[in-house]
């Protein structure tokens, strides 16, 4: 009896010690890059943007992020110096910076008396392929593949509506909330699996001693596109503690579909929907 009392208490103490602490909550934003609009044309400085650019970062501080993560490369923090660039927001001397790092996780960070933001961008090779693939289409004859009109290619909902038109036309907390809708994600992920995946030399049969550069040209895109979004999302796991209890990242919303499966599929993390935290879009398109 003594015996199988100690071997319960054994087996209990075991179990509890695979059992995990609370998993750690991520909010993921998917956004347009403020800076890369024409400011003559559309400026989120602007009084009714900054009222839009508030009611966000009212929403996001409510989250109680840990941490913020930023689409800055922290391998040239050296150069970018965004811890020190970060203090001087904290004065007061960058507030009109149009960058949403400032814009909006600045705001928040500095809100909630965080000593720094995070970088977790990495580089990537999308230009290079992408001229790498208009090269060959235009050879080829093949630029309706471009506009997504071979067999099994989805549309993104961003080549389907005039995007520029929408912003201009739209309050801008409800235009972020379109970009991170379901349909303009879902969409936008498919066409770099469903597209580019079909361009160049795609048979499957070809010699070895005939294969070039173009075999699966296209493809190489998408190998390039996951590598980029596999290691943002490790350089944001190697700056945790696992003591947070929420992290927030603000990217460029083409990376949010990678970055939020491999959260979303790691045990240790809690992937919150981004519709069920910043709400549903009352765009239709």
């Amino acid at each position: 009896m003594k015996k199988a009392l100690i071997i319960s208490f054994l087996s209990l103490y075991s179990i509890s010690g695979f059992c995990q602490s609370p998993k750690i909550k991520v909010y993921i934003l998917g956004t347009f890059h403020f800076n890369q609009v024409d400011s003559l044309e559309y400026d989120v400085r602007d009084e009714k943007h900054q009222k839009s650019i508030k009611k966000l970062s009212d929403i996001i501080t409510n989250l109680k992020p840990d941490k913020e993560f930023v689409e800055r490369m922290p391998e040239w923090e050296f150069e970018n110096n965004l811890d020190s660039l970060y203090q001087e927001y904290r004065k007061g001397n960058l507030s009109r910076a149009r960058n949403e790092v400032w814009q909006v996780a600045a705001r928040v960070a500095s809100r909630l008396n965080h000593p720094k933001l995070y970088s977790c961008d990495q580089p990537g090779l999308y230009g290079f392929w992408l001229g790498q693939i208009d090269d060959y289409v235009k050879k080829h004859n093949e630029q309706y593949k471009l506009e997504f009109k071979g067999k099994g290619m989805t549309i993104p909902q961003t080549s389907i509506v005039n995007y520029d038109s929408l912003r201009n036309k739209s309050e801008l907390l409800d235009y972020i909330r379109w970009w991170n809708s379901n349909k303009v994600q879902s969409t936008s992920h498919a066409h770099y699996i469903n597209v580019y995946t079909q361009i160049g030399n795609i048979n499957a049969y070809t010699p070895a001693p005939q294969i070039d550069s173009t075999y699966y040209l296209g493809a190489n895109l998408t190998v390039d596109w996951y590598r980029r979004n596999i290691l943002t999302y490790s350089k944001m796991l190697s700056q945790l503690d696992y003591t947070e209890k929420a992290i927030f990242l603000i990217i460029g919303n083409d990376h949010t579909p990678i970055i939020k499966q491999l959260f979303r599929e790691n045990p240790y993390f809690e992937l919150v929907e981004t519709e069920k935290w910043l709400g549903k879009t009352k765009i239709k398109s």
